[in-house]
């Protein structure tokens, strides 16, 4: 059996990493190649072009880049042609992703290719009528959150709440004092929001003398990050296994909002979520989305559980003050924590793992 796996974000990775796991272990002879990460590499699936590639986020970001996009694409399809899998999985990633799949819809029909989605598209937040294509492209949708099964339902795809891998065996560990910046994946957000967590850093390192200090990046954004931080007393981590040590034991993070926000909530790690873009991408995003928050655990329960300072917000002020208030103030720690704890809670299925449902029902079809 032979299956395409297309992740292409640090958070893509992750999933592909644990479902590749759970597919091998239901089917010993299959063969996995695509697009995938460092952690899906590391057990043996074979990339097609390196995940540093994908390196571009914002809408105006792709506009600007719309050749190398356009490349990559006809890649992936070619690849897919010539390799003719029996399932194509996508991952997250929806504007590459259901543009792929609709390149080869005619593999369908002359290859009986099954199709599936895993993390759905955030239709209930902007570009709703996204449901409706993934419905027409899409063979099966498998999402993380039970509220999203109804947008695509209602267009008749199969869709299935698997729960999120993240919060599967979730350990919390004693505290360190250490404090993390987590400034995105991709270098376009990294130097956006590394460039305005700088001043926040400085005087973190000058206030708190007796914490140790982070940045946990990737190994294709390192030298960017160690330009931007040369002099300051503060470490640069790539290391995966570090990272997740480091991030398990921090008392406070300042994370760019995304899926580490979900890591920090199942870690119970104080939280500061931040994030800048482009001026054009923040004002068609200010314009067009229909939600009042950027982290899950705060769209969960409608109200700001993790401090967010997003765009004109985002400033030295703002982010230290809260990082003051979350080191010294117990209480507003212990709101945090306890809403974490809820939130993780909520997040798995039955206590199953994510990954081993999606194998089992993929292979079963």
């Amino acid at each position: 059996m032979k299956i395409v796996i297309i992740a292409t974000e640090a958070s893509s990775d992750y999933l592909g990493y644990n479902l590749i796991k759970s597919l091998r272990k239901k089917k010993k002879k299959i063969n996995l190649y695509g697009v995938g990460g460092p952690l899906m590499e590391s057990i043996g699936f074979k990339s097609w072009i390196p995940i540093s590639e994908f390196n571009t986020i914002g809408l105006f970001e792709v506009l600007i880049r719309i050749k190398k996009f356009l490349k990559i694409l006809k890649k992936i399809e070619n690849q897919i042609r010539l390799n003719e899998p029996n399932i194509l999985i996508t991952i997250d990633s929806p504007s590459l992703s259901y543009r792929v799949v609709k390149r080869i819809q005619d593999l369908k029909e002359k290859k009986n290719i099954k199709i599936y989605h895993y993390v759905a598209p955030t239709v209930w937040a902007w570009k709703k009528y996204r449901a409706k294509i993934f419905a027409k492209l899409y063979d099966g949708m498998f999402t993380l959150f039970r509220f999203e099964n109804k947008f695509f339902t209602k267009y008749q795809l199969s869709t299935q709440y698997v729960g999120h891998q993240i919060f599967f065996r979730r350990k919390v560990e004693k505290k360190k004092k250490t404090i993390c910046f987590l400034p995105g994946s991709r270098n376009i957000e990294i130097k956006n929001n590394l460039s305005k967590m700088i001043p926040s850093i400085k005087e973190s390192i000058a206030k708190f003398k007796d914490y140790d200090f982070f940045v946990l990046t990737f190994d294709h954004s390192k030298s960017l990050v160690d330009e931007m931080v040369k002099g300051l007393k503060i470490k640069v981590i790539t290391d995966y296994k570090k990272k997740k040590k480091i991030m398990k034991t921090s008392f406070l993070a300042v994370a760019a909002s995304g899926s580490v926000s979900l890591e920090l909530c199942k870690y119970k790690v104080p939280s500061i979520i931040v994030y800048d873009t482009h001026f054009i991408t923040k004002i068609i995003l200010k314009l067009f989305v229909r939600v009042k928050f950027a982290s899950l655990i705060n769209i969960f329960y409608n109200r700001e559980v993790l401090p967010e300072f997003l765009f004109e917000k985002f400033n030295a002020e703002n982010v230290f003050k809260k990082m003051i208030e979350l080191i010294g103030n117990k209480n507003s720690r212990m709101n945090q924590l306890r809403m974490m704890n809820d939130f993780s809670e909520k997040m798995i299925l039955d206590k199953k793992n994510p990954s081993e449902i999606i194998a089992k029902s993929i292979l079963k079809d």
